[in-house]
């Protein structure tokens, strides 16, 4: 795990139980319509963000169509998530990958403890946590080799997601006058309606998700890229306790990925976009160290 402040270490926060929230995709590009722009048109970041990296901390690279995010991947090419808080307080990031929780390796839901992000700071994230000092290396494969796929979970295979939590403010201490004692009412009290039972509630998701993976193709049969339950590596995190702001992440984002071949299938245009210098780069590789003549020219007219 890596911060961009080395005197802090990384952290696993605890989860806050009964969340509710529907994924949402990136932020949209700025150009209208179904438009398909490179990296260089990337939209801005304007909170805490994510990015796909290699294990050389260079981003994938990434392009965008209808909204959506997309980055494209290698066979066997080991990747990282880096999730990045450019505001003043910490704050909590849960993150999945193929739909599995990157701390835990089962299904992924937003009740469950992410990692903590400094203020102004940023968290690598090398792989699906196996203890509190090592991970298991993110690297594309194939669906079939995908530790979704392994773990009988390959629905949402080819999509990376991170939910943000703020921090709920410290209470702030106020003085009351004493409370002023009154007779109790002789009216009953209506029962309360009692809550249905958790296990019912985790019950039916099961069911649901178990419906929803029979209807998936096999993995044996799909293309594309997963992601595979690597090789051991060393990250050293501790965990502290992190008490949510909202029930719900402030922000919810979305990357997909695949190889060459899926991108190009969706009529995503995998040619470098064109530099805006490389108009200039043609005019200087053409100019000429002697541009004048040998003899005198006649002045013009």
């Amino acid at each position: 795990m890596r911060l961009t402040l080395a005197s802090l270490a990384a952290v696993i926060a605890l989860g806050f139980p009964g969340l509710q929230c529907a994924y949402a995709d990136a932020p949209p590009s700025p150009r209208s319509g179904d438009a398909v722009v490179g990296d260089r048109q990337a939209p801005a970041a304007w909170g805490p963000h994510l990015e796909v990296v290699d294990e050389s901390a260079q981003r994938l690279p990434t392009f965008y169509q209808g909204g959506r995010q997309f980055v494209l991947g290698s066979m066997g090419g080991r990747y990282q998530v880096r999730v990045v808080n450019p505001t003043g307080a910490r704050i909590e990031a849960v993150v999945s990958v193929d739909g599995l929780d990157a701390v835990d390796g089962r299904p992924a839901s937003l009740n469950k403890r992410g990692y903590i992000i400094p203020a102004y700071g940023e968290v690598v994230i090398d792989g699906f946590r196996t203890s509190l000092d090592a991970v298991a290396a993110f690297r594309f494969s194939s669906v079939r080799d995908s530790y979704a796929a392994k773990t009988s979970h390959a629905r949402n295979v080819g999509v990376i997601g991170v939910a943000f939590f703020r921090e709920r403010p410290p209470p702030v201490v106020r003085r009351y006058p004493p409370p002023v004692y009154q007779q109790p009412s002789t009216s009953p009290a209506m029962p309360e309606a009692a809550p249905p039972p958790a296990d019912a509630a985790e019950a039916g998701g099961a069911m649901g998700s178990a419906r929803a993976e029979r209807a998936a193709p096999s993995p044996a049969t799909r293309p594309g890229l997963g992601t595979q339950f690597g090789e051991t590596r060393e990250s050293h995190v501790v965990e502290t306790t992190f008490v949510r702001g909202d029930t719900s992440p402030n922000v919810l984002l979305e990357i997909r990925y695949d190889d060459r071949e899926g991108l190009l299938a969706r009529g995503i245009d995998l040619s470098p976009p064109r530099d805006p210098r490389d108009a200039e780069n043609d005019l200087r590789d053409s100019a000429r160290a002697f541009p004048q003549s040998r003899f005198a020219q006649p002045p013009p007219r």
